[in-house]
């Protein structure tokens, strides 16, 4: 009954670590509205890939007041930039205002 026991919860451990994927979460203080943004959508997500000295990087935002996700265009934008302010150099301010009007 205990190696029942053990291999159940080896099991599960498994299970959960084949479930997780990559992610991160990361403080802003960008201000309006992107702040906002993030507090009032159930999930923001922030797709990134590096290249040499640009970064191509787009939106997701999720949501219950939206009838479906909202998914970014892609944008080039310079690894300055997205360092300094992530949502603003992956998201346009009318958009983000938008999307704010929404939610």
């Amino acid at each position: 009954m205990k190696q029942l026991s053990i291999l159940w919860l080896l099991l599960v451990s498994v299970n959960a670590l084949a479930n997780s994927s990559n992610s991160e979460t990361l403080d802003t203080d960008e201000g309006f509205p992107y702040k906002n943004v993030i507090m009032r959508a159930d999930r923001v997500e922030l797709n990134y890939a590096m290249q040499d000295d640009k970064v191509e990087c787009s939106i997701k935002v999720q949501s219950t007041e939206l009838s479906k996700p909202y998914v970014g265009e892609t944008q080039l934008v310079s690894k300055k930039q997205f360092r300094k302010t992530p949502m603003q150099a992956c998201l346009t301010r009318p958009v983000a205002k938008a999307l704010l009007a929404q939610l």
